[in-house]
């Protein structure tokens, strides 16, 4: 699914989701899914039929690599938005402004039952990077504007915006010096 589509998609639902509790959320979501062709299976046929290989997954997300389109899928569990679907939407949209170059596209919802599905995300495979150093990402972090935060390791504020999860496992470095930060918890200061 394109960019373009993938921020249609993910706008239609946004509208859809705006002043439902978390449970209604869910329901909408996997009605939503359903009426889009947007129900994704990883554990079934849409891994199957694209040959997807389980990935490095974390806390927050089961990850999924597709060798042939060189994507990577994020199945986020929400344990960090309290199941609130519209939280981690404003959250991608955080990212994605911050991290162009690693967007996470909106691809569809893995649905776990009639009252609580999990979405989807495609991000492109950055390939030819190794894991950055803590002194690299601070470098990066700060030419962005952003402050290291003294008293936890991977964690970048500025006026705005406090960031974690910043370290060598989140973010890649190619030969040439480009950063890619694949993963990042985002929280507005003033949430």
């Amino acid at each position: 699914m394109g960019d373009s589509a993938s921020q249609t998609n993910a706008r239609s639902l946004r509208e859809i989701l705006e002043g439902l509790d978390c449970v209604s959320q869910h329901v909408a979501a996997i009605q939503w899914a359903k009426n889009n062709d947007r129900v994704i299976d990883l554990f079934g046929d849409f891994a199957k039929n694209r040959h997807l290989l389980l990935f490095q997954s974390g806390n927050e997300s089961e990850n999924w690599l597709d060798p042939t389109l060189n994507l990577v899928y994020k199945m986020n569990m929400l344990s960090h938005v309290g199941d609130n679907i519209l939280k981690l939407l404003d959250r991608i949209d955080i990212y994605n402004g911050l991290f162009p170059e690693t967007a996470m596209h909106l691809i569809g919802f893995q649905v776990m039952s009639e009252y609580h599905a999990f979405p989807v995300f495609s991000q492109e495979f950055i390939d030819n990077v190794r894991f950055a150093t803590r002194e690299e990402i601070n470098e990066y972090m700060q030419a962005r504007g952003f402050h290291p935060v003294t008293d936890d390791d991977g964690c970048y504020a500025n006026d705005s915006l406090l960031l974690s999860d910043v370290k060598p496992k989140n973010v890649l470095r190619s030969d040439d010096g480009i950063m890619y930060v694949v993963d990042a918890e985002i929280c507005k200061t003033s949430m």
